[in-house]
Order: C-alpha cells, then structure tokens, then sequence
C-alpha cells in the first residue's frame, strides 16, 4: 500500500471553529459566543408537520432531489419573496446548504481550475476546493469596510476562473454587499463567464428595508447557482435541510454527484421545510436587530472597531491594537476571563486582525459575554 489516505483529506483539518469550541468549553464557567446556531426552539408548527410525517410512515427513501411538493413549494416561495423564477427541475434538496456547496464545487471543479473569494470568508470553502484540487483566489476586503473594489476583483481573474463565491450578509461580517459591490460583480461575472455561487443562508436576516442581491442581474442567471438553508431563520440547524437552485444543465450535473453523497434527504426534516417555509422570521429578526443594536453600543463604550452588520447575527470587531494574533486574544479570553470568542484568522488571513462574536446566543450570555470582554479590554489598556 503506498498511500493509506487521499492526500486530499490528509491535507484538510477539522473545522478552527468546531475544535477552538471544544476545546474552551472545558474551561469552567465560560460564556461562548463561538458558535453560528440560534438559541430559539423550531416552531411547534414545523415540529408538527414533521410528527404528522412520521405518523403518516414517511419514513422510506425519498427522490434523490428530494420531493416534489417541497420543490414546489420552494419555487413558489423564491418567486413571492425574492422575485426568482425557476422550475421544479432546477431545484435538488440539500443535507443543509453545506452538501449543496460540496457538491457544486465537486461538479464543476477540475483540477487547477481557481475559485475566487472575498476574504473573511466562511471557514468550509477552503476545505472543499482543495479537495477538488482547485486553487483559492482570495483578496482582501477589510480596507473597503467589506465592500468589493473592482479592481483587486478583477486582478484575481485568470483564464483558470470557474467560480466566484458571493456571501451577503457575509459570515463573518455579516456586511451585506452594496448595490455597488453587486454590480461591480456582474460586471466582471458578465465579461469572463465563470459561474457565480451566491451563498444565501442569511439572506433572510437582514436588517436593511432592500438587499441588493446578484440575482437581479437576470442576464447571469444561467451563470448563478444559489445555495440555501433553513437552519438560521428557522432554527432547524439541527433538521439539515437545504437547497441549491441552478440553470437546468447545470444543476443535473451536480445532481448527479449529490445523490452519491446522500442518497436522499430526511423525509421527515422535507415535510418540516414545507411547513417553516411558511412561517414568517420577522420575529427572530428583530430580537436579533436589538441584540445588534446592543452589543454595537457596548463596542462603542468599549473604543472596539467594528463595522456594523447589516445582516446574518456576527460581529467581528477589530483587536489590532492589543497586538496580539486572533488565536492568542481568543485564548486569554477563555482561560482568563472565561468567554469564549472565534479566532478571525480561521476565516482568512486578513481576518487575524479581528473576532468574531455570535449573537445568536441568549441575551443574558451575551450581556454577561461582553462585560467579561470589556474586562479584558480594560485590562490590556491597562486602565
């Protein structure tokens, strides 16, 4: 044997969130702020259409694109809401958005092909390209408040481009990107032709009156795949459910690899979609509008750098002045002052210079959170 593992694998490590997280909720007493998940419960109405799933056996193999009525029903709602027309055929139902991620970049990417992407960036895109043996492209935003600035998008572009991935409300960020920003995309998406996968899991959190999206741009639409999520506005992170929409040649491709990577998707988390998919986030976004709120005044009497979010539930305030790596702050915020924070530099190397704070926990976490952060703030300032 001369290779046990594909080098591939042997290359990728865990999740810097996932083991940063574990590793710090040893210490006790910690307060976490680490991790993206919502603290409320699922809506008894989604739990409902789930029980009345088991109680009517839809407990066999489902369509490996998943069921037509959730499909449907998927298309009528990205119509109402968004204004995005697809059919029924361009729909595949996905373990979350992350299996649809994995399987766009296992479809389209050959290898040496190059994946552009605005850092911070969210921590599972490097993995799944270096698998594909693709290269990343990535550049830095945080001079532009997280905006795109054509010109450094447009020196990432090479005749190897095959996909640009689009994140608005960003994670970490959660900046959402300007109409500016979107254009200046679909500009450079237009004149090259590489796909552009647009990332939509926050895209129901946001707290802005209109997000500019990529998908008003119809003349891209057989360029654009969309990922999507139920876990964030409907807290069914735990349920793994998801979609990908996509021009119809291009998502039977990845179809095809999908369905050798899951089969099929839970019957019952697909009929628990059907359900959330009508129930109305509005709620759940504006506890989380407050939160926002709260922790941006508390980072203002703190003299913390932070660009406000528009979107998603992350704030990734700026730690420069400390003169300390992301991993180290992070680490003397757990072990001495008992918080638990994200390490920026886990979401690219730009990121180093700052942290990421989920306010997705409970309010009394968060409160408590941040005067054990201010603590340590005052202590390193020495006052």
């Amino acid at each position: 044997m001369k290779e046990r593992f594909n080098r591939q694998v042997t290359n990728i490590q865990f999740s810097g969130i996932r083991s940063f997280s574990e590793e710090v909720s040893k210490v006790e007493g910690i307060i976490s702020m680490t991790i993206g998940e919502p603290e409320f419960a699922t809506e008894q109405i989604i739990k409902d259409a789930a029980i009345e799933a088991l109680n009517r056996d839809f407990t066999h193999y489902p369509p490996s694109v998943g069921f037509l009525d959730l499909r449907r029903k998927i298309v009528e709602f990205e119509k109402e809401k968004h204004g995005l027309t697809y059919d029924v055929s361009e729909v595949v139902i996905t373990n979350g958005a992350t299996s649809g991620l994995a399987a766009v970049f296992m479809a389209l990417l050959n290898p040496g092909d190059e994946v552009i992407i605005p850092e911070p960036m969210y921590v599972a895109y490097a993995p799944m390209i270096a698998y594909c043996q693709a290269k990343l492209v990535s550049f830095d935003t945080s001079s532009e408040d997280y905006q795109i600035d054509e010109a450094k998008l447009r020196a990432c572009v090479s005749e190897h481009t095959k996909i640009l991935v689009l994140t608005s409300p960003n994670n970490p960020t959660g900046c959402v990107y300007t109409q500016e920003s979107i254009d200046a995309i679909a500009r450079v998406a237009k004149e090259y032709g590489f796909f552009v996968l647009s990332d939509d899991v926050y895209n129901q959190l946001v707290y802005l009156d209109h997000l500019p999206t990529i998908h008003d741009h119809t003349e891209l639409r057989d360029q654009i795949i969309i990922a999507q999520s139920l876990s964030k506005p409907y807290a069914m992170t735990g349920w793994r459910i998801g979609y990908l929409l996509g021009e119809t040649s291009v998502i039977r491709e990845i179809a095809k690899i999908h369905q050798y990577l899951v089969t099929g998707i839970s019957s019952i988390s697909q009929k628990a979609a059907i359900a959330a998919l009508d129930t109305d986030p509005t709620r759940v976004r504006e506890i989380y509008r407050r939160r926002k709120a709260f922790a941006m005044k508390r980072f203002q009497e703190m003299g913390l750098p932070c660009v406000e979010p528009q979107g998603a539930f992350y704030l990734f305030p700026n730690i420069s002045e400390f003169k300390m790596d992301s991993l180290a702050f992070c680490r003397k915020a757990a072990y001495e002052y008992k918080v638990a924070l994200v390490p920026g530099v886990y979401f690219g190397r730009s990121g180093d210079t700052n942290i990421r704070i989920s306010f997705a926990c409970k309010e009394e976490e968060l409160k408590e959170g941040l005067n054990r952060l201010e603590k340590m703030i005052r202590d390193l300032r020495g006052n």
